[in-house]
C-alpha cells in the first residue's frame, strides 16, 4: 500500500516513514462497475483513493435528472469534503471494476495538519471544484436568461400579429382547404371510375390493343 499511495500525487512530497503510518491505518476496498461507493446525504467519514478503475460524483435533481460533476481514476482521490463534518455534498458511483485505498476522517485530518505541503494540494483541488461549480452556474443562469428574454420578446411583439406568423398561418388554413378539395375529388372520381368499369365493352385506359 504504501507504494500505490506514493504514486499518488498528493502524497508525492510526503517522507517515507509518515506516509508508511498513514499506508498502516488505511484499508482497502473493491467494487464492482455500476456500484454506489457512497450517497448524497451519507454520513462523511473517509477519503477514498483510487488505485484502479473509474467513477463518477453525480448528483440527482428532484426531478431524477442525473448532473455528472467529474470523473475519477488511478492516481487521483475524492471524499475529501468530509473536513467539514458535514454529510456528503454528491453521490459517487463506480464506472468500472474499482479498487480503493480508504483513509479515515481523523487520520486523514492528522496527516494533513502534520504536512502542510499535502494541505495545499486538498484546498487547490477544492478551489478547482469551487471555480468549476461557479462557471456551471453562470452558464446556467445564461441560458435561463437568453430565454426568458425570447418569451418576453414574444409576448412585446405580439407573434400572432407578426407579419410572417400571419403569413404562415394563411398559407396553413390553403393548404388544408387544398387537401380536403382534393380527398373529395378523389372520392368522387374513384365512384365514377368503378361505375364505367363495370360497363362491358368499354376500355378505360386508351392505347392500342
Amino acid at each position: 500500500m504504501l507504494g500505490e499511495l506514493k504514486a499518488v500525487s498528493l502524497f508525492q512530497a510526503v517522507a517515507e516513514e509518515p506516509l508508511r503510518a498513514l499506508a498502516e491505518r488505511a484499508r482497502r476496498r473493491q467494487l464492482a462497475g455500476g456500484e454506489l461507493v457512497f450517497k448524497e446525504g451519507a454520513s462523511a467519514e473517509s477519503l477514498y483513493v483510487v488505485i484502479q478503475g473509474k467513477v463518477k460524483i453525480f448528483l440527482t435533481e428532484p426531478s431524477g435528472t442525473e448532473v455528472v460533476l467529474d470523473t475519477k481514476g488511478p492516481g487521483q482521490y475524492f471524499g475529501e469534503m468530509m473536513l467539514d463534518h458535514r454529510p456528503r455534498s454528491a453521490s459517487v458511483m463506480t464506472l468500472e471494476p474499482s479498487h480503493f485505498i480508504v483513509i479515515s476522517h481523523d487520520d486523514f485530518r492528522r496527516f494533513l495538519r502534520a504536512h502542510p505541503e499535502a494541505a495545499e494540494q486538498v484546498i487547490l483541488n477544492l478551489i478547482r471544484i469551487a471555480r468549476g461549480m461557479n462557471e456551471r452556474t453562470r452558464e446556467g443562469v445564461t441560458v435561463g436568461q437568453r430565454l426568458r428574454h425570447y418569451i418576453e420578446w414574444l409576448e412585446a411583439m405580439k407573434a400572432p400579429d407578426l407579419p410572417m406568423v400571419r403569413r404562415w398561418m394563411l398559407a396553413k388554413r390553403w393548404v388544408l382547404i387544398g387537401l380536403l378539395t382534393l380527398a373529395v375529388a378523389q372520392y368522387y372520381f374513384m365512384d365514377v371510375f368503378l361505375e364505367i368499369s363495370k360497363l362491358g365493352g368499354i376500355t378505360v385506359f386508351g392505347g392500342r390493343g
